[in-house]
């Protein structure tokens, strides 16, 4: 289906929508504007009515990895996945399975997060609940407004956004009156994509969104995707949730799907292969929408199937590079910037680094020609216009979609993979530093999909400058404690490894304990056999205090380091930290709460919702002290080995 056809559907969809939801409330908010010089810049029907309609045809779209960037109907290619809520004090886990929008969970919860690693289908998800409820004119939920926050910068606030979306050059409306309407409720808003935003524009625009949050006042609805990211803290009376991996069935209804010929044979033959036994140690590519595609994409251009995660995103680049489409015959495709495959991957693997550290997935035309002059001047011996580079990068290469006047990476995880390759391949004399200075971040989380990547291209790089001095400072660690004679040593490995990864915070209700005296209990506490994080204090006669772990950048960089690096694990560590029990829950309502050692900053008022926000379950692998000895030693010999590298011996010349 074309975007003019989609156009016609949605037309009489949106209208349903607006008369049932939109009008009334337009109409009672006209009454309530008495000032009649501002009736011309009051919100129409017809601005949500263009919107509305736009904004379905748009997401009702989808540009895909498998199909060579050209558009598909999302429905067409979508599994349904399964919301899984976070930290739930029920016995019974809470799931909703995302084949239309989840009324009941929004209208409990009103404040949605999701959140997940790389691939996982956040976006998809929110698209599928935008469409759906056009589809079904759900005028029980709101009207829906959906905003892409890697477009919000420092200039550009939320509700600059949603005015420009609204408005037309020749309908234009007031923004204060934009936001009193917000404010009279029975919206909903899809937040999409926080970890896009630009790093050098984050705290600004975290700040304009939360302020919007509070002035939009507490009838509306709001749903929030992002990575998962120690800045989300701030966010902390959202309800958190996951999305459920795959089972291998779902993965192999979506190859099927991406399968575009009648018969079906080549996603059959790759799923046969895949249920061969040959492959098990692809299984947990399996549970990845994304990582599923490059699956199909690899297999569809080769007809083989790489092991290693790096090498599905390089055979994506080759396949886009060497052909047109996958359903004609392979051939070349001539590129207007005249650049040989080499050529065009150092360009992408300098736009992929700048992305990392700089810009983010987005950028305006005028950013992303900047980007490609500096990375043409960064080599030098490559001759090309900008221009015709931008035009390969859509077209002929399309890594890069249009939307509107801006360009966007088609997944984030490609520039992530590109900005791993730049470090390895183009960034030798700076390499250390470059992956000291990300180890070193108070924001590991945003790197750790692009880490991920990189240990793949680079072991000896990766061990040298992340597991070695993350091993280092967990022996350190280890050392500095004192442990009480009566404990095992896994009791002792598992005790010291939750307080490396984390910080144990004691809320404590200031009648009862100053908060001067925090820091000391803390300190006195952290070390008792009898304390177990996540549980009340009472049994340790302390009348009311609360424990909890408050994750730090170790938590992140154990799973990935461990995950490389097995051996250094004597287990696994599964902490469910409960809500606290209702009784206390009250009293911290009511009461102002001082807490230690959160990344929430000192001597702040943090809610209920907060609290519960922070505690969230744990499962790590066990830092086994001495095989962490041991893997120390063995990188450090492997450095030493480096530095004696044979040399190419001088020949003496002939006398």
């Amino acid at each position: 289906m074309d975007t003019a056809a989609l156009a016609t559907v949605a037309q009489p969809l949106v209208s349903t929508l607006v008369d049932k939801l939109v009008a009334p409330k337009l109409e009672q908010f006209s009454k309530w504007c008495k000032d009649i010089n501002n009736e011309y810049f009051i919100p129409k029907a017809e601005h949500f009515q263009e919107y509305l309609e736009r904004s379905y045809t748009k997401y009702s779209i989808v540009n895909t990895l498998v199909f060579h960037n050209s558009q598909r109907l999302l429905k067409d290619i979508y599994v349904a996945q399964t919301l899984v809520k976070e930290h739930s004090s029920e016995d019974v886990e809470e799931t909703a399975k995302i084949d239309k929008l989840p009324v009941s969970l929004i209208k409990k919860y009103k404040k949605l997060l999701i959140t997940d690693t790389a691939g996982m289908g956040k976006s998809t998800i929110m698209k599928r609940m935008f469409i759906d409820l056009i589809d079904s004119g759900l005028d029980v939920v709101g009207i829906p407004i959906y905003i892409e926050l890697n477009r919000l910068n420092k200039e550009n606030t939320i509700l600059n956004e949603i005015q420009e979306a609204l408005s037309s050059l020749a309908k234009p409306f007031d923004n204060d009156l934009l936001l009193k309407l917000i404010q009279t409720g029975g919206f909903i808003f899809f937040l999409d994509g926080f970890d896009e935003i630009s790093i050098s524009d984050r705290n600004e625009v975290t700040n304009d969104i939360q302020k919007f949050i509070s002035k939009a006042g507490t009838n509306n609805y709001f749903i929030l995707t992002s990575r998962s990211e120690s800045s989300l803290a701030s966010f902390g009376d959202f309800r958190s949730f996951t999305i459920q991996r795959l089972t291998k069935e779902e993965s192999f209804e979506l190859l099927n799907k991406y399968d575009l010929s009648k018969k079906k044979e080549l996603s059959s033959k790759l799923v046969e292969l895949l249920k061969s036994g040959q492959y098990e140690t692809l299984d947990e590519y399996l549970e990845n929408p994304l990582l599923v595609s490059l699956l199909f994409t690899t297999y569809d251009f080769n007809r083989s199937i790489p092991f290693e995660k790096h090498r599905f995103y390089g055979v994506v680049f080759e396949a886009y590079f060497e052909k047109h489409d996958n359903t004609k015959p392979m051939k070349p495709r001539d590129k207007q910037s005249g650049l040989n495959h080499d050529g065009f991957d150092r360009v992408l693997r300098y736009l992929g680094y700048d992305s990392l550290v700089n810009t983010g997935v987005k950028f305006n035309e005028d950013t992303i020609l900047n980007s490609i002059r500096e990375a043409k001047d960064y080599w030098g011996d490559l001759v090309f216009s900008e221009y015709d580079f931008l035009k390969d990068m859509t077209s002929s290469v399309p890594l890069f979609c249009k939307e509107g006047t801006d360009y966007k990476w088609v997944h984030k995880s490609l520039l992530e993979y590109f900005a791993a390759r730049f470090i390895y391949c183009d960034a030798k004399e700076y390499q250390d530093d470059i992956l000291s200075d990300i180890y070193n971040s108070d924001d590991i989380e945003k790197y750790l999909n692009m880490l991920d990547l990189y240990y793949d291209i680079d072991p000896k790089g990766f061990s040298k400058n992340i597991t070695l001095p993350f091993l280092e400072s967990f022996l350190e660690f280890y050392r500095s404690c004192d442990v009480p004679s009566n404990i095992s040593e896994d009791l002792v490995n598992e005790r010291i490894t939750l307080l490396f990864i984390g910080k144990f915070a004691f809320v404590l209700l200031p009648q009862k304990v100053n908060y001067r005296d925090a820091e000391k209990l803390f300190e006195e506490v952290k070390y008792e056999h009898r304390v177990i994080p996540g549980l009340s204090g009472r049994g340790l006669g302390i009348d009311y205090y609360f424990c909890c772990c408050i994750i730090d950048k170790s938590y992140h960089l154990i799973n990935l380091v461990a995950t490389k690096k097995p051996k250094i694990s004597s287990g696994v560590i599964m902490r469910e930290f409960k809500d606290i029990d209702n009784e206390f829950a009250k009293s911290l309502e009511q009461n102002k709460v001082y807490h230690v050692n959160t990344k929430i900053g000192d001597d702040s008022d943090i809610t209920y919702e907060a609290i519960n926000r922070m505690i969230k379950p744990i499962i790590c692998p066990i830092l086994d002290y001495q095989a962490c000895k041991k893997e120390v030693e063995r990188i450090k010999d492997e450095i030493d080995k480096m530095k004696k590298f044979p040399k190419i011996p001088k020949h003496p010349t002939n006398s």
